[in-house]
């Protein structure tokens, strides 16, 4: 299958999407989201796909989450279209039954971190980041806030949300945000070798699991989806946001010069 933001490649009965914006850091466009979306109902139709690994291209970035270009044309009148977009491609994810693992590659930053709680295993490269860094452009992080609840509790979160502080492979590992950690150059082998074990377990075992797992979190995510609409809207209305997205351009561009 050809796409334009992210690349669809099956082998030995195992799919690897990855996100195809190096350039980027892998953010998340619009067009990337919708991608990631067809791309992840295609596997869970197709029968010769047992599991699916998800990555970034390069060496910098799974993802660093929501492009910020995009991000600063949103207003208090679009956010709710801007977070479906979001809502469509993370219900997706959590409907497929087949094993997801996040091979993580270098930062997963906001929505990129979020892609990769997504998914059923994660796996990271000893140099990559993470973190959910929203609050540094004024953006709201309720989705975010509410994965990281479930995974670390409100302690941590609470600390971790409002300070947006990035986290190394090993912290993150230690925080439960990862569940395991490799040395860069075996990263791709070890997803692999990991994929080929769960594409070997029984498939009706592994779907049911994952249809109870996405039940106990059913409640909560529908809630936090609900919400965030609200928040960005009142976000966007205080001009927060577009503010600090304009000084962060202006700091990157002086940088640059």
């Amino acid at each position: 299958m050809f796409y334009n933001n992210i690349l669809f490649e099956v082998e030995e009965g195992i799919l690897t999407i990855t996100i195809n914006r190096p350039e980027t850091y892998n953010a998340l466009s619009t067009e990337t989201k919708a991608e990631l979306t067809d791309a992840f109902e295609a596997a869970n139709r197709d029968s010769e796909v047992k599991a699916i690994i998800i990555t970034g291209a390069g060496s910098k970035a799974f993802s660093s989450g929501q492009d910020l270009n995009e991000s600063k044309t949103v207003n208090q009148e679009t956010a709710d279209a801007w977070v479906d977009e979001f809502d469509k491609l993370y219900r997706v994810i959590r409907s497929i039954e087949k094993p997801i693992i996040a091979s993580i590659n270098g930062f997963a930053t906001g929505s990129g971190l979020q892609l990769a709680l997504l998914a059923d295993i994660r796996i990271a490269a000893k140099s990559a980041k993470f973190g959910m860094t929203e609050i540094n452009v004024g953006l709201p992080c309720i989705i975010g806030s509410t994965m990281f609840w479930e995974t670390m509790g409100r302690t941590k979160t609470i600390d971790l949300i409002l300070t947006g502080q990035l986290l190394k492979a090993e912290e993150a590992k230690d925080y439960d945000l990862i569940t395991r950690v490799v040395d860069d150059n075996e990263l791709k082998e070890k997803s692999r070798d990991l994929a080929k074990e769960l594409a070997a377990k029984p498939p009706i075992g592994i779907a049911v699991n994952k249809r109870w797992f996405k039940q106990l979190g059913d409640e909560n995510f529908d809630n936090c989806m609900d919400y965030a609409i609200k928040a960005h809207t009142i976000a966007y209305e205080s001009g927060e946001p577009q503010q600090a997205m304009t000084e962060f351009f202006e700091k990157r561009a002086a940088k640059k010069g």
